[in-house]
């Protein structure tokens, strides 16, 4: 019991001893010596083990049980993103998994928390990196879900780590997901389009059974072209997204004529889809890219 107690920041849970085979009446014989005491019904501390912010997220969880774990702010802190703390800690449970309340955190209930999103952090159970990132951003100014963002890269997460767990958590409705898209686009080198449009169009491929383009892919024959949205190599087709190439200015039409040429000359078909097309019909802009893959595959000549 007080090994458990020194790897868990001085604490142990009565599930923990449930599951070691305490009984009840040993729970208590060791309630009543001078060696431990209760900080919920469902959590007890070692006397004289330090306090800290790690040791109030740690019983956090305990109390909360049932797959619980230190979300938002409080895992940020203890990931170690600059600007958080653990003042209020923040517990998330898969909505469904438990009935428990705790009155040691704030308690949220997401949709989704595989535990490929979840991690551990100086022995605590916390959502992963990538995870704790995207629940801020349905908290946070976007300023400040930016910097979290770098500081997190910075840390080992990669871009694409990201924007799998927001493609993921986003089809949910999370909150916050048009601002995360738009802080992980930008920071990948990726131009912003809209509230996630990218993502969207990814998501009506999905749900029609098409195959996936890669995105945000720098072609051309020999000399760069430029990056195009996306890109299905297996029939050469180059799908641009309201990106540019619809414009009113006269040098902005000439640029993207000549754009096209180039990727034509470099043997690319081009399909261009309006955001107002991919928002108003959804069908339509499926049914296109599904035309376009089947003439690309048509032998020329």
């Amino acid at each position: 019991m007080r090994d458990r107690a020194f790897a868990q920041h001085g604490l142990v849970g009565r599930d923990d001893l449930r599951a070691v085979g305490a009984s009840r009446q040993a729970v208590a014989n060791r309630l009543r010596s001078p060696d431990w005491e209760e900080v919920t019904r469902r959590v007890l501390r070692l006397v004289g083990t330090a306090a800290s912010g790690e040791q109030r997220a740690m019983a956090a969880v305990l109390d909360a049980g049932g797959g619980a774990v230190v979300s938002h702010g409080a895992a940020a802190a203890l990931w170690g993103l600059p600007g958080f703390d653990l003042g209020a800690i923040h517990v998330s449970r898969r909505r469904g998994a438990s009935g428990r309340t705790t009155a040691l955190a704030i308690l949220h209930h997401p949709s989704l928390l595989p535990p490929a999103h979840c991690g551990s952090r100086h022995g605590i159970p916390t959502t992963g990196l990538a995870r704790t990132v995207l629940d801020l951003a349905a908290t946070v100014h976007p300023a400040r879900l930016e910097l979290a963002a770098h500081a997190a890269v910075r840390l080992g997460v990669t871009w694409s780590a990201l924007e799998q767990v927001l493609d993921e958590v986003g089809a949910r409705g999370h909150p916050g997901t048009a601002a995360a898209r738009s802080v992980i686009e930008a920071g990948s080198g990726r131009r912003p389009l809209g509230s996630g449009l990218e993502g969207r169009f990814l998501r009506l491929l999905r749900s029609a059974g098409l195959p996936e383009p890669r995105r945000q892919v720098d072609v051309g024959a020999g000399d760069w072209v430029g990056r195009v949205d996306f890109l299905y190599d297996d029939v050469r087709l180059v799908v641009e997204i309201d990106g540019g190439w619809h414009h009113e200015g006269a040098l902005d039409v000439r640029r993207d004529k000549r754009r096209s040429a180039a990727l034509a000359a470099a043997g690319f078909r081009v399909l261009p889809l309006a955001e107002d097309l991919l928002r108003r019909d959804p069908a339509e802009a499926v049914r296109l890219v599904s035309e376009a893959r089947r003439r690309a595959r048509r032998p020329t000549g």
